[in-house]
């Protein structure tokens, strides 16, 4: 995808739906939808007609992010379309202290119907009786990445009920991603929509610095730990 897509993501911007006049019974969200050939319509389509197509026949979308680096690019598309979307964020409590002040920031600017979800065990109570953060690719760690994200995110789903769960994921940031595609099938009996899925990093950076959108880079999940890894709610269905 060229430069000139990310240059035109807008709503203004976004073009009709050529499918309009057919029925979309078989490509509605729902536990044994036709994602192959949803996929297949909107492989070579903009941001914005996957966003535009997403909340148009979507029940109940909820949004979730990490407020990670270039996660405002998304934010901002999302919000273009359904301003009061729940925006559902799960903080771990390991943060930076740069992230809650940019989160802060993002929220205020953008602003975004912010729903937090924190686990049970606040990151202080982890610490205190469990140590510092395990390992990576060990079972404690498993059990971390249980207890800060994966049980909050649980907890989420089942409040809300949605039928998608729009995210800012792109094929291009690790391996795993490049095997996913724009529409795929979630926990909780979701489908999961990320429409950035095909631009790169360059692309999305381009997005952000046109707009003048608050961007941070102090950043650090310890349910990943490394840029290349998966905190886990990727691989579930």
């Amino acid at each position: 995808m060229s430069i000139e897509v990310v240059r035109q993501l807008s709503l203004t911007e976004a073009l009709p739906d050529e499918s309009a006049g057919e029925s979309v019974e078989e490509l509605t969200f729902h536990s044994s939808a036709d994602l192959i050939a949803l996929n297949a319509r909107f492989k070579t389509r903009k941001p914005s007609d996957i966003m535009q197509f997403a909340i148009e026949h979507a029940k109940n979308p909820i949004v979730f992010t990490n407020f990670r680096p270039l996660a405002v690019a998304f934010l901002h598309l999302v919000t273009r379309f359904k301003k009061d979307i729940p925006v559902v964020w799960v903080d771990h409590g390991f943060n930076t202290p740069e992230t809650y002040r940019h989160i802060s920031r993002v929220v205020e600017y953008l602003e975004l119907n912010l729903q937090v979800y924190s686990p049970k065990m606040s990151a202080a109570h982890y610490t205190a009786v469990h140590g510092p953060i395990p390992e990576l690719d060990t079972p404690a760690h498993d059990q971390f990445s249980r207890i800060v994200k994966l049980e909050p995110f649980d907890r989420a789903m089942e409040d809300f009920k949605p039928d998608i769960w729009l995210n800012g994921i792109r094929q291009d940031q690790n391996a795993f991603r490049q095997d996913l595609h724009v529409f795929t099938f979630g926990s909780h009996d979701t489908v999961r929509v990320a429409p950035m899925f095909h631009l790169t990093q360059a692309e999305v950076e381009k997005y952000i610095l046109e707009r003048d959108l608050p961007d941070n880079h102090d950043y650090y999940d310890p349910t990943k730990g490394e840029e290349h890894r998966e905190c886990g709610l990727m691989k579930r269905v």
